[in-house]
């Protein structure tokens, strides 16, 4: 009877642990979604040709409609922009690391296309403002638009 018991409490708890870890497994690879459209490279004329030179990017893919951003890291747990609000000079975009919980250790670019809110698409001057998980925030000016022919 005594036996019983022990095997049937061990089992709950190897149960129990299986259920633990599947959770775990699953919930490390999850996170938020990124939005906009993910480019494959860097975004034009964004390409760092020297190491030193791999912080974040941003610039038109369309001018005064969308813009890309472009961060350097691990490929297999990249930050990518998980959230866009309008600030006072340009959108803010929250950047997120996904995927894990292992990562590779290279360097390459991730981007992605966001629209620009409605409110900054006739502005001369857009500040991108990167506000990442440590709460540091990079400000990066979009080019000024070409003139119309």
């Amino acid at each position: 009877m005594i036996a019983r018991r022990r095997h049937r409490r061990t089992a709950v708890l190897r149960g129990a642990l299986v259920a633990a870890v599947l959770t775990l497994g699953v919930a490390g690879c999850s996170g938020p979604e990124p939005i906009g459209d993910r480019y494959d490279g860097a975004g034009p004329g964004a390409l760092a040709t020297d190491p030193a030179d791999t912080g974040p990017a941003v610039g038109w893919v369309t001018e005064g409609q969308r813009f890309f951003v472009t961060t350097y890291g691990s490929s297999s747990c990249p930050t990518v922009p998980t959230a866009i609000e309008a600030g006072a000079d340009g959108p803010r975009v929250r950047m997120t690391t996904v995927g894990g919980p292992d990562c590779t250790a290279d360097l390459g670019p991730t981007s992605y296309a966001l629209d620009l809110p409605e409110r900054f698409r006739t502005r001369d001057r857009i500040v991108v403002a990167l506000r990442f998980e440590d709460d540091r925030v990079v400000e990066r000016a979009l080019p000024e638009r070409s003139a119309a022919p």
